[in-house]
């Protein structure tokens, strides 16, 4: 409104004071201002009822009061744009700032790199010495299993020649004979070949599963793929084997032999990580498959629609085969990481309790939406019963 008054007000401080206009209507110089009406006026027109409840100055006294108001918001004015410029020159400073501090973090970040780089290297070197030292070991005890072995059979051969030159003997000599024959060499007929087994020291390597659960999917289990003998928990995050078939409908999803259930998640790109709690159970089977995989009937391992990770026992021994490497002696698994880079064409098996690899499949002739696979396998005398359960990020483990 300032501003507004001293635009409408200019045109009138043009005119000198002794030059004031003269009011048309009562011949009187106009030497009164209206606030209200931003116009001049004589005397008689300020006393018109018109004017009567207006604020009237004295010409000089208005323009006193409107330019004192003008310098009063050309000093706001001129402090704000001061203001501004402070800041925009804060702003430019900052802009340098910005510069040198996003090269500072840059040098930081690439050293820190580096070193974490230079250190898994460095882990990596010694991974591959240790085993290339368990490899020498293996070979020597091989070695010495095999010149063992080789020593039995010798052993065994000259027992053999000397049972057959028994067998040539008369039978008087040949009974004195053969018992002495038999005590000599009764320790060699109890003995039964003894195959050494190959150690491999399996390691953690650093950072790898919190690396991969970056790749962590919320997996739930498929109830229309689910065989009639197994037992899906409500949330659809564990399965079980139960004795007694369910009374479901049959269809051509449901596998009908194998006892196997399917996520219901499908994957046709990018890269997917999930976790299986299997427990104490000796007995499982878990993995990934072609969406096309045969439901009907019977469902091999070697099938070129399946990749899986297979845990069996055997007396004492725990086995995890697959259809790559074959069997695996090695000890059992509590929880299983599985990782699919569909693009690349990879599916690795993890321990997800000490981040080790356990094995991986690479160039996967993959075609098609790709799911996850799960069997808590028949349960029989042997066998360890329990549930296999899928393990979300955020569940409590």
């Amino acid at each position: 409104t300032v501003s507004v008054t001293g635009k409408r007000l200019r045109p009138h401080l043009l005119q000198s004071i002794v030059d004031l206009s003269v009011c048309h209507k009562h011949g009187e110089k106009e030497k009164l201002f209206c606030e209200e009406d931003q116009r001049l006026l004589c005397g008689s027109c300020s006393l018109s009822p018109g004017h009567k409840d207006h604020r009237v100055l004295p010409l000089k006294m208005a323009a006193d009061k409107c330019r004192a108001k003008l310098q009063e918001t050309w000093d706001i004015l001129y402090q704000k744009e001061e203001e501004f410029k402070i800041a925009l020159d804060r702003l430019r400073s900052r802009e340098e700032l910005c510069e040198e501090i996003i090269y500072s973090l840059s040098q930081t970040i690439t050293s820190e790199y580096r070193k974490i780089h230079e250190f898994l290297q460095e882990e990596e070197e010694l991974y591959l010495e240790r085993l290339a030292q368990e490899y020498t070991d293996n070979l020597a005890k091989l070695e010495l299993n095999k010149a063992k072995i080789s020593q039995q059979i010798q052993n065994l051969q000259r027992m053999k020649l000397e049972v057959e030159e028994n067998l040539e003997k008369a039978s008087l000599e040949m009974l004195q004979d053969m018992k002495d024959a038999l005590e000599r060499h009764e320790e060699l007929l109890l003995q039964e070949p003894d195959i050494a087994s190959l150690a491999w020291t399996i390691s953690p390597i650093t950072g790898l599963r919190e690396m991969l659960m970056k790749f962590q999917r919320h997996i739930s289990l498929d109830p229309g793929s689910a065989h009639p003998h197994l037992i899906l928990s409500e949330d659809l995050k564990s399965v079980k084997y139960g004795d007694v078939p369910q009374d479901l409908p049959d269809n051509q999803q449901t596998f009908d032999y194998a006892p196997a259930v399917l996520g219901i998640q499908t994957f046709t790109s990018g890269r997917h990580y999930w976790e299986v709690k299997v427990g104490d159970k000796t007995e499982w089977e878990v993995g990934i498959c072609r969406d096309s995989i045969r439901r009907k009937g019977k469902l091999s391992s070697l099938s070129e629609d399946i990749w899986t990770l297979v845990s069996f026992t055997s007396g004492n021994d725990c086995f995890l085969w697959n259809s790559q490497d074959g069997f695996l002696l090695g000890e059992p698994l509590e929880k299983v990481g599985i990782f699919l880079d569909y693009d690349k064409r990879h599916i690795a098996f993890y321990d997800a309790t000490n981040g080790s690899l356990i094995c991986n499949f690479s160039d996967m002739p993959f075609e098609g939406p790709l799911r996850p696979y799960f069997s808590p396998c028949c349960f029989y005398a042997e066998s360890t019963p329990g549930s296999i359960v899928i393990i979300n990020m955020g569940d409590s483990e």
